[in-house]
């Protein structure tokens, strides 16, 4: 597909007379980094936002920052701006939406994860319906914003303002704009300890000293409760902030979160068959499956049993929902460090068979199949 500048050149001048300067080396900046099928989007869209006659500063400022947007998120991501814009066009002006492309790169960069973006845009309409006053100061100050909050962390603080002010047109400006009292400590409320985004570097470096690969991680929006690290097509899903436990701080349970994921990757090389198990025999047999690949990992960085062993061995002062978790909890340490022991005797011998046979197996996803259904 052949894109050419010049088929839109007179609609975005016309538009937006001040990008006569600076139009072909903002197209050639975007080519550099888009498909041929984005790059058409990225014009189309433009020329839409022309003819809604809004402003030349609106099509200016989405051709100027949208390239950056989809350099850190995907090409996909572009017509998910432009249909939000369009759809912000009959709910606010046309100066608002200019500041939400302004916003779109630091989002972008902050929350790291087109899905994260897209639930940035919905909130943004549902803001423009309920508290509409409240958008220009708020995107304003995004940069601070996001430097705190999770995108939930932002959702929440900000429909709190929406319901607070809702008939209170000065208050929301105020709210939004972090000027009255409830919006700072809503805002301290809702900030998390340690960003995903805040680390992310640090964590891929650190994947590629131990195993000299790249690797590919993601935040995910960790607002359940329950929500666990996960792998999905050799992507590491990870929760997008988190507070430290007890003496762990965050930046260290990151990394132990990310390891135990990179030595699946590792160390897995055909997965199990879930087929005809139960969801407990699921949990049992992956329970063991992490105790293989710790294994692996640890024989080669005998650090890591340092790392892990010490979220393993924290005694949190409150009892777990249910008795078996501090059990497993227990035992997920004794199958680490053989040098633990427990009063359960049956737990004892299940480790001490572990450790007898793992070097043998180590290599074998099989075993932890067999280990789990005993469990």
């Amino acid at each position: 597909m052949s894109i050419e500048l010049n088929d839109y050149r007179e609609v975005l001048e016309r538009a937006a007379p001040e990008l006569k300067d600076t139009l072909d080396a903002t197209f050639h900046e975007a080519a550099r980094n888009m498909s041929a099928n984005a790059l058409h989007d990225y014009l189309e869209g433009a020329k839409g936002l022309a003819e809604l006659g809004r402003g030349g500063n609106l099509v200016a400022t989405f051709l100027e920052d949208m390239p950056a947007v989809a350099k850190e998120c995907g090409d996909d991501i572009i017509r998910d701006c432009i249909s939000a814009a369009m759809k912000l066009s009959s709910m606010t002006s046309g100066e608002v939406i200019a500041l939400l492309f302004a916003s779109l790169p630091t989002v972008a960069r902050r929350l790291g994860d087109p899905e994260l973006v897209r639930g940035y845009l919905k909130l943004i309409h549902q803001l423009a319906a309920k508290s509409s006053r409240g958008l220009r100061p708020m995107l304003g100050i995004m940069d601070e914003l996001l430097s705190k909050l999770t995108l939930s962390g932002l959702k929440r603080w900000a429909l709190y303002g929406a319901q607070a002010y809702a008939r209170d047109l000065q208050g929301q400006i105020a709210y939004f704009g972090l000027q009255t009292e409830d919006a700072k400590a809503m805002l301290q409320k809702e900030r998390r300890g340690t960003l995903f985004i805040d680390n992310q570097r640090k964590m891929n470096f650190y994947l590629r000293a131990l195993w000299g690969r790249d690797f590919f991680l993601r935040p995910s929006a960790a607002d359940h409760e329950g929500f666990k690290p996960y792998l999905e097509g050799r992507v590491i899903h990870l929760p997008d902030a988190v507070d430290g436990i007890n003496e762990v701080a965050g930046h260290e349970l990151y990394r132990a979160m990310v390891v135990h994921q990179g030595a699946h990757l590792m160390y897995t090389h055909e997965p199990l068959s879930a087929e005809q198990l139960s969801p407990a025999q699921m949990f049992f047999i992956g329970f063991m499956e992490d105790a293989r690949v710790e294994y692996c990992a640890v024989q080669n960085f005998p650090g890591l049993k340092k790392l892990w062993g010490a979220l393993l061995g924290i005694e949190y002062p409150n009892a777990p929902q249910h008795p078996t978790v501090k059990l497993l909890e227990r035992l997920a340490l004794m199958l680490l460090d053989s040098r633990v022991r427990t009063d359960d005797e049956g737990l004892n011998a299940l480790a001490d068979e572990f450790h007898t046979n793992i070097e043998a197996n180590k290599s074998e996803p099989m075993f932890s199949w067999h280990k789990g259904l005993e469990l």
